[in-house]
């Protein structure tokens, strides 16, 4: 949670028009800001995987994908570090993929 006034200030300070806060994996000793955001930014909608077992408004599925602007998120299920973790790929060129 401490690290919400750092992310919006960086999503105001570039201009951003925030929607999806994505997350890779959720764990029972610590919580995204994703809500705290959400109560914030209303428009904002908070991710992760369905397998997780955790809340969020959008739970996804292997290959679901998160559609903003151009680009979209695809879900890669990357089991290992906890139930349900995920990693995001971005396709296109160059892609990338973002782990947590």
């Amino acid at each position: 949670l401490g690290q919400k006034a750092r992310d919006l200030a960086v999503v105001r300070e570039l201009g951003l028009d925030l929607r999806f806060v994505v997350n890779t994996h959720a764990h029972a000793d610590h919580v995204t800001s994703g809500s705290a955001i959400r109560a914030e930014l209303p428009v904002v909608r908070t991710v992760i995987s369905q397998a997780s077992g955790a809340r969020a408004d959008v739970l996804v599925e292997s290959g679901d994908t998160v559609a903003f602007g151009r680009f979209a998120l695809e879900a890669l299920p990357t089991p290992g570090h906890t139930e349900g973790c995920v990693t995001w790929l971005l396709a296109g060129s160059p892609s990338m993929v973002f782990t947590g």
